[in-house]
């Protein structure tokens, strides 16, 4: 039995490292070059400098373990991204590996653990918590949650004050490392009510220490940083919740089939209940949850991989508001339940008809093979900047800043826009971002060539509308824009951008009614935003005219 173990997680082992074998050589980008390459407190491991490691936020996360790791890393490798995306890679593995362990310690066969943890492993959603160095968070996170929570299991059955002392302190580094493991003790309580079907009082006692624990390191990242529980996007909890509502067909839909992943995803905010994709995807959860429901009433364990999937998922739904709303390395984690129904229905119909059994082995090592595929194309995306701004530059709508700033010139990103456009004239996307960038570089009429054209193509996109309605404003059309302006607040009523745009094309055009409950429509969404004040004071001047 050992011998099988140790062969299922070399074959593990081996592909991932198949797959991820380009990542070591990838750059430092993004994040990576302040948080990392720039920062000087990372260069030593003296005990006054852990010391300040240990205190101070990095960005707006109070997460000092994860920049522990990477002095550790430092003080090994030096500016060389090469060791840190080693390091990574190890961690990853560790990961399947413990993903492996926790089927087994829950009762499943060999073979359907092996085959899950080989496919959650190398499936091609990961790629952005293992190939980009930032996400080393994400990683390392997971691998005390997973040692937390398979301790948990043993401690479930057998008592003991170590056993729970160990869970306690992996779950404080879990917490140290990344803040989305907050979860856990959620997930114990799931797993006794569904699982194990029963919740006793010492189940419930276990949990308070790390809900204390969860609470008080909750109140320290929220208490100093400035981005995390600020504002609710488009103002509100209820459009934050239909926003995030429809982000969850998506996230299941590249599990099922992992292709046109993205560094960035364009999410519109959502205004109304009765939107077609807030209706349908507020009935699939729903439905879900039902459904969970009902399997854990009859005491069948499938109820603990779909509660698994959304209380994993839930600190990443914006419940406590962040920037992004959707990205492929909050499925880290969550992965593991879907992949795990997955595997559980293949073997019932197995069960059902046994001549297909021999051919499970097959599906299992194609499916494996598919993602090793998908995942070798998508770890260059992560190599360097250029790659990283053009996976998702190509196919996503760019969404320019509030006014023209004047960049450094931009020549690669252009020609890449540029050559793709050439192979697809009728891309809305393609000339948005070529015009997106025209805006911010200040050059006007390539502006508004480049984004009419995309808005004809795609006249029901906000962010395109958006754009052109702010090209027209910085050109001295103030009626144009008022009109297109229009038009993106009607198809994204709760931005806060198209809405403050308005109103500076209303104060323009001399109509101060208009113009006061554009603003105010933009003052409820982001009340302290820092620009509303010279809207403000415009529209006051043309008050007093």
């Amino acid at each position: 039995m050992r011998a099988r173990h140790a062969l299922h997680l070399g074959v593990i082992a081996l592909a991932v490292i198949v797959a991820y074998a380009a990542s070591v050589h990838g750059e430092w980008i993004s994040d990576d070059i302040t948080s990392i390459a720039q920062n000087p407190v990372l260069r030593s491991l003296a005990p006054g400098n852990i010391l300040l490691i240990m205190s101070r936020f990095e960005g707006p996360n109070y997460a000092p373990l994860y920049m522990l790791s990477y002095a550790i890393d430092w003080a090994m490798f030096g500016n060389d991204p090469t060791g840190f995306h080693v390091v990574n890679l190890l961690f990853h593995i560790a990961d399947a590996a413990l993903v492996y362990w926790l089927l087994l310690r829950l009762g499943e066969r060999d073979a359907l653990a092996f085959g899950v943890a080989l496919v959650w492993a190398v499936h091609p959603v990961q790629v952005e918590s293992v190939a980009w160095i930032t996400e080393r968070k994400n990683v390392l996170s997971t691998l005390f949650f997973l040692l937390a929570f398979i301790a948990y299991v043993r401690y479930s059955d057998h008592p003991r004050p170590r056993t729970y002392a160990a869970i306690v302190l992996l779950y404080l580094c879990g917490m140290l490392t990344k803040i989305n493991v907050i979860v856990l003790p959620a997930v114990m309580l799931t797993y006794e009510l569904t699982y194990r079907a029963r919740l006793r009082r010492r189940d419930v006692l276990a949990t308070l220490p790390l809900f204390a624990i969860a609470a008080f390191l909750a109140w320290v990242n929220l208490h100093g940083n400035t981005t995390h529980g600020a504002n609710y996007h488009g103002g509100s909890l209820w459009v934050t919740l239909r926003t995030s509502a429809t982000v969850i067909p998506q996230y299941l839909r590249l599990i099922v089939a992992p292709f046109g992943l993205s560094s960035f995803y364009y999410t519109p905010l959502r205004a109304s209940w009765l939107d077609l994709d807030v209706l349908g995807s507020v009935i699939l959860i729903v439905g879900l949850l039902g459904t969970a429901c009902v399997l854990a009433w009859r005491r069948h364990p499938s109820a603990f991989w779909i509660l698994w999937f959304f209380v994993t998922l839930s600190p990443m739904l914006n419940i406590v508001p962040f920037p992004a709303l959707m990205d492929d390395r909050y499925l880290y984690i969550p992965l593991v339940g879907p992949l795990v129904l997955i595997a559980w229905g293949v073997d019932a119909v197995v069960r059902r008809t046994p001549a297909v059994g021999r051919a499970v082995p097959v599906l299992v090592g194609v499916a494996a093979l598919a993602c090793v595929a998908l995942t070798i194309a998508r770890v260059p995306a992560f190599h360097d900047e250029l790659s990283l701004w053009a996976d998702w530059a190509l196919r996503t709508v760019y969404i320019t800043s509030d006014r023209p700033y004047g960049p450094a010139p931009r020549p690669r990103e252009l020609q890449l826009l540029r050559d793709a456009l050439a192979k697809d004239e009728s891309s809305a996307v393609l000339h948005n971002n070529l015009g997106g960038i025209a805006f911010e570089e200040g050059r006007m009429p390539d502006a508004l060539a480049e984004l009419s054209r995309a808005y004809q193509l795609e006249p029901r996109n906000p962010a395109i509308a958006l754009n052109l309605g702010r090209a027209y404003l910085y050109s001295r059309q103030p009626e144009a824009a008022a009109r297109i302006l229009e038009e993106a607040v009607r198809l994204e009523p709760p931005s806060y951008y198209a809405n403050l745009n308005l109103a500076r094309a209303y104060i323009l055009n001399g109509d101060a009614p208009r113009a006061s409950d554009a603003l105010a429509r933009a003052r409820a969404i982001r009340p302290t935003w820092s620009d509303l004040g010279q809207v403000e004071d415009a529209l006051a001047r043309l008050e007093r005219r």
